[in-house]
């Protein structure tokens, strides 16, 4: 446990597809009252490959993202409407879905809905065209698109719902499926052999740090989908729990036991590529970067002043592996994180933290923006 974690490639990577110069001309154009030409530039916005292939008449797009199809109208009343097919009601299993889908109407969604249509469940959303303004509709849609996306898989394994479509993926070639299922094996491992040794010295920190950055490695390297990438998202949020350390230890400890259980089929059946309207990651230039890192920094700093590389370390490979989990950033700062996280894979922590050290002085320089 004297060597800092090593970096692994990615076998799968997505690329963001929003047209970050397109944004600010749907705003003016909204703000000028141009309420149609700004909600299709704001498609374009978000993925125009899709906003102009899926448009199959006028103002009326069919888009796929993930296991979803989701329609968008102008309608000839001048509103937005926004529908997507979720899942179908289970015969025998109504009441506890039914209830899950009342307390999704809470929270995750805030303004979308989910709708009961005969025996299904649907996304809905409606609103005048004269209120779409492009941030509020560009949340909508990402909310819709990402939540459908990530939770008809738990709605089916958990509750017995009835898929509405067929998933359209890419399946991998074996050996990248192989590939990836050994560094999953592989992080959960490693994962655990730091957790049990910091748990023993009780530095609950580093150990609920261990663990969330091996979450945030497994989505960085592997890229799973369906339920698996359901959970580990939601793993990954206890990181973030105002709790005491020990008890975000503990959590995190139990999900990745469970994530060690798992069998390879239904490892194999969470690994594929698919099409995406909305990345359920955003999109953030180095400015909105070093804020994101900027509390980790802090605390780097102040382990720098106590000589303490190895927190240094850690704070470093926290900020990163976030970064990298959270948000596609501009080529220059991947490079820098890839770089440094590559340079201290399997360094002594004091060597690490020094490497760490350097580059986050570096990055976090105002300059650097």
């Amino acid at each position: 446990m004297d060597f800092c974690p090593r970096y692994i490639e990615p076998v799968v990577e997505y690329e963001s597809k929003l047209r970050i110069e397109l944004y600010q001309s749907a705003v003016k154009l909204f703000e000028s009252k141009m309420f149609e030409e700004s909600f299709r530039v704001l498609l374009n916005y978000i993925n125009q490959e899709m906003a102009q292939s899926c448009e199959k008449e006028r103002n009326h797009w069919v888009i796929p993202h993930g296991s979803l199809i989701v329609e968008i109208r102008i309608t000839p009343d001048q509103a937005v409407e926004i529908t997507a097919p979720f899942v179908k009601l289970p015969a025998e299993r109504r009441a506890p879905l039914l209830r899950q889908a009342l307390e999704f109407n809470t929270h995750p969604l805030t303004l979308p809905r989910l709708i009961l249509e005969g025996d299904g469940l649907s996304f809905f959303y409606r609103t005048p065209l004269s209120l779409a303004e492009p941030f509020k509709m560009y949340g909508v849609i990402h909310e819709i698109c990402i939540n459908g996306d990530s939770f008809d898989d738990e709605y089916v394994t958990k509750f017995g719902a009835v898929p509405l479509r067929e998933k359209q993926v890419t399946h991998l070639p074996k050996e990248q499926v192989d590939r990836s299922w050994r560094i999953y094996q592989e992080l959960l491992s490693e994962a655990k052999q730091y957790s049990d040794y910091y748990a023993q010295k009780r530095w609950h920190g580093f150990d609920f740090e261990i663990q969330g950055i091996a979450l945030m490695r497994i989505d960085h390297a592997v890229a799973p989908q369906g339920y698996l990438r359901t959970r580990i998202e939601r793993s990954i949020n206890h990181v973030w729990a105002h709790r005491p350390a020990e008890e975000i230890a503990n959590l995190l400890r139990r999900d990745l036991d469970e994530y060690r259980k798992l069998e390879r089929a239904a490892f194999d059946r969470d690994f594929y590529k698919t099409t995406f309207f909305v990345n359920a990651k955003k999109t953030a230039e180095i400015g909105a970067c070093q804020k994101n890192m900027s509390q980790r920094w802090a605390w780097a700093q102040e382990d720098r002043a106590h000589r303490n590389a190895q927190g240094v370390a850690f704070c470093y490979l926290f900020a990163a592996y976030n970064l990298l989990y959270s948000f596609f950033i501009p080529p220059k700062l991947q490079a820098e994180l890839v770089g440094t996280l590559k340079a201290m894979s399997g360094k002594k922590w004091e060597e690490a933290g020094e490497l760490a050290w350097a580059n986050f002085q570096k990055i976090m320089d105002p300059a650097y923006a």
